[in-house]
């Protein structure tokens, strides 16, 4: 891993251009990037792992209507990976799971988690050359698997870097149905004991 940066001050540096969007988009998103180019992918992945959204970057106006709606509703909890399998999917609030079903109605590949949480939307994983990095390898996370909604789920593309011991920095693409791919977010993880 990269020496630069210890986990303490990557938390910081990654607060700080949340902050930062507030005032300023551009600058957030390029400290992101800037920090995102610094780490590299992580050895393996196994097991849950916390997450964070970071920052949403959509469209105007429906960027700021997201980020009020993921900050009264965040249902988002983090990922599960299996790294024998190079798999994983996603952990979501008990409480997100009538509103999911209503969103994603066909879809059966929900698995209970426990008391507060369940488990969506598979996906797989592999290191290569970023999207909007070509010269930087980076841990993707794929979901363009069969089962999974192929109007929304399937066109979500992650890409993750180790910036961190045990936290990393994560971007999230979209490929639009017009065939073109954007950058819609930032998040974070971090392995959970």
């Amino acid at each position: 891993m990269n020496q630069l940066h210890n986990t303490e001050n990557v938390v910081e540096r990654v607060q700080a251009a949340q902050a930062l969007a507030r005032t300023n988009r551009a600058a957030a998103l390029t400290a992101l990037n800037d920090l995102f180019r610094t780490g590299t992918p992580p050895p393996s992945l196994h097991g849950r792992c916390a997450g964070e959204l970071v920052m949403l970057d959509i469209a105007h106006g429906l960027t700021q209507l997201a980020a009020a709606i993921t900050s009264a509703w965040m249902p988002w909890k983090g990922k599960t990976f299996d790294a024998e399998h190079a798999m994983g999917d996603n952990i979501f609030r008990k409480s997100s799971y009538l509103t999911a079903r209503l969103l994603w109605p066909l879809y059966r590949g929900y698995v209970d988690d426990g008391v507060n949480t369940y488990r969506a939307f598979r996906f797989r994983t592999y290191v290569a050359p970023g999207r909007d990095d070509p010269d930087r390898q980076v841990f993707k996370i794929d979901y363009d698997l069969a089962g999974n909604p192929g109007f929304s789920i399937r066109r979500v593309l992650d890409e993750l870097v180790q910036i961190g011991d045990g936290y990393y920095l994560g971007k999230a693409h979209l490929q639009w149905w017009w065939g073109r791919w954007q950058l819609v977010a930032y998040f974070s993880l971090s392995e959970t004991p």
